[in-house]
């Protein structure tokens, strides 16, 4: 009868703690550590081009600059007063000889679906459209999201989605 108790008070109180233990063992070795996105790339064909339509007519801002040998820059723009996330602007050539990606050009105009979170997508749309900016989908309610979402091309042909949440109604 003690083996038996004995191997109860095993099974209700240390078994539990096993279990937790065992549990986080495996979550951890799932997580790799990452915390977010920090930048993200888009291929364009001229930098200062690239940057004027990004700050100008968007209004992003320019956070980081610097240059870097045979021509490369590094340029980063971001939502004004944001320093946590940037898109950088990667010029549509080779980073270097040994570079497996043969034509960037060909990615240039093709490699988007981001999302942006605006306050209101239709003043986006209306102030956008009179920068010229040329959109693809005009504000539409997405009724089983809770919001409303349009989408753009910047001046390469990049498509991005603009999306506003829409306010909750007071009952």
């Amino acid at each position: 009868m003690i083996v038996r108790r004995g191997y109860l008070t095993f099974a209700v109180v240390f078994a539990p703690m096993m279990l937790v233990v065992f549990a986080s063992s495996q979550s951890g070795e799932r997580d790799l550590g990452i915390v977010r996105l920090r930048y993200a790339a888009i291929v364009v064909r001229d930098y200062d081009q690239a940057l004027n339509w990004y700050t100008d007519v968007l209004g992003l801002e320019k956070t980081e600059e610097g240059i870097f040998g045979d021509g490369k820059r590094w340029i980063v723009v971001a939502p004004r007063g944001r320093k946590d996330f940037g898109i950088i602007l990667e010029i549509a050539k080779p980073i270097s000889s040994n570079d497996s990606i043969r034509n960037y050009e060909d990615r240039v105009g093709k490699e988007t679906r981001w999302v942006f979170e605006v306050e209101d997508c239709r003043k986006f749309y209306d102030r956008a459209s009179k920068r010229g900016v040329k959109f693809v989908e005009t504000p539409v309610e997405q009724l089983e999201w809770g919001s409303t979402e349009a989408m753009f091309e910047d001046l390469y042909g990049n498509v991005f989605v603009v999306e506003s949440s829409r306010p909750k109604t007071q009952r």
